[in-house]
């Protein structure tokens, strides 16, 4: 799959001369997004970090040397004294020692496997970002894709609309000298003009605008003045709904649940006692005069082996407070949860409202087109026939102008909200991060 993507996105990276489609800006952004990038990064960290938790499961062998030299203050006193845990040897003045040290934690009622299972759950989450991630660049691309195609659309009727209107100008300054126009009726032609060049001007700014940022956000590097964006071609009847809970958003809060569960049963498991084995194997060394004699005479000198058992019985209340940081925390993903999934179901609920009112407008508008072109028709056979002048004709067709350019508008609005629905109800499964 991500093989199939990387072939695509190089293919759309050479198709910026002419035309370019949303899947093939969709499929270069997947492959070539830093924000993407960084969020795999993340997961691949978690991964590492996995690997170091495993690590724990195994026995823990260490080598001590220590090298020390003792000189006696109180000459009364000589060989060796223990005060509590410390001995101190007061004779000999040089002592080499060599200790190698096995411990390894025999039973913590499942502490260790519960932070396996918490790693594994939050690796899983960052999987899921990143899927919850591309799907709001895809997003956020095809918002700026609809953009530019309305954009470009209204700038290539309006160039028509601007050279209808030149001729209806021209029109009525001859009108205005037959005296059969006023003054003011070609004043207002003129302003209409005007603000036809503006519409023109700002639609190109629009245009470019959101080209630029599409060239940002896929890595396609776009030409400004060649570019043709095709249609979008989602259908409404295409679109398979899914339930919140088949999301990958859905999916991520229930890893991080998963994960917050293990974590407070961790804390929990941590109370109870902690069984380990421990061995030790000793090398002893010492000379009364002589550091070096002391480091060659070493040899081996005991081992010994055992149990031990720990268990913590009062640290301050920090269990009682660290068990109830972890429930709030549990408690504000499930409030989460239940936020993302009440705008979840609000946005799929708006945009099948706005599928169903575009629908109706379109079809009304084709109707009124229809109309349109019939009027336009009928005009031109009156005009031909001496019985309506070129003014009526113009006007006309500029009207026809004006709902097709609607028309369009809300055909590309439709594809819009067809497509964003479609992602928002893509499964986790259709990731190209899985």
């Amino acid at each position: 799959m991500k093989k199939c993507l990387f072939f695509m996105a190089c293919a759309a990276t050479i198709l910026y001369g002419r035309e370019i489609s949303f899947t093939e800006l969709q499929s270069s952004a997947s492959v070539n997004s830093h924000r993407l990038k960084l969020r795999s990064i993340d997961t691949t960290i978690e991964e590492a970090r996995l690997e170091s938790i495993y690590s724990t499961l195994y026995p823990q062998l260490s080598l001590g040397y220590n090298g020390e030299y003792n000189r006696n203050l109180d000459r009364t006193t000589s060989g060796a004294l223990a005060v509590g845990d410390t001995t101190i040897n007061s004779a000999v003045r040089n002592k080499d020692s060599l200790a190698l040290r096995l411990n390894y934690e025999l039973y913590h009622f499942g502490t260790t496997l519960k932070q396996i299972e918490m790693s594994k759950n939050e690796i899983a989450a960052k999987r899921l970002e990143v899927c919850n991630e591309e799907t709001k660049l895809h997003l956020e691309i095809l918002d700026r894709y609809a953009q530019a195609q309305k954009a470009q659309n209204e700038q290539r009727f309006k160039k028509s609309m601007h050279t209808l209107r030149k001729e209806l100008y021209f029109y009525k300054q001859r009108l205005y000298t037959a005296g059969k126009e006023t003054r003011v009726s070609v004043g207002d032609e003129a302003i209409r003009l005007i603000d036809l060049e503006h519409d023109i001007e700002r639609s190109l700014m629009t245009y470019e605008e959101n080209l630029i940022a599409l060239s940002k956000l896929s890595h396609v590097e776009l030409d400004l003045k060649e570019t043709q964006l095709l249609s979008l071609a989602t259908k409404a009847d295409e679109i398979h709904l899914r339930s919140f809970e088949n999301n990958s958003q859905a999916r991520q809060y229930q890893e991080k649940m998963d994960e917050k569960n293990a974590e407070i049963s961790m804390n929990e498991r941590s109370q109870l006692p902690v069984v380990s084995l421990y061995s030790n194997y000793y090398l002893y060394g010492s000379d009364p005069h002589n550091a070096y004699d002391a480091f060659k005479s070493i040899q081996p000198n005991s081992w010994n082996a055992g149990l031990s058992v720990r268990w913590n019985l009062f640290e301050g209340f920090k269990y009682n407070s660290e068990s109830a940081r972890l429930h709030l925390e549990r408690n504000r993903i499930d409030e989460e949860y239940a936020l993302a999934k009440r705008e979840f179901d609000a946005n799929t609920q708006t945009k099948q409202q706005h599928l169903q009112r575009l629908a109706m407008l379109t079809k009304n508008e084709t109707e009124a087109l229809t109309e349109t072109r019939s009027k336009i028709t009928m005009t031109q056979r009156l005009r031909a026939g001496g019985e309506a002048d070129a003014v009526s004709e113009v006007s006309v067709k500029l009207e026809g102008l004006e709902r097709e350019l609607t028309l369009e508008s809300e055909k590309i609005q439709h594809a819009y909200e067809a497509e964003a629905l479609k992602l928002q109800h893509a499964g986790a499964q259709e990731c190209t991060a899985h």
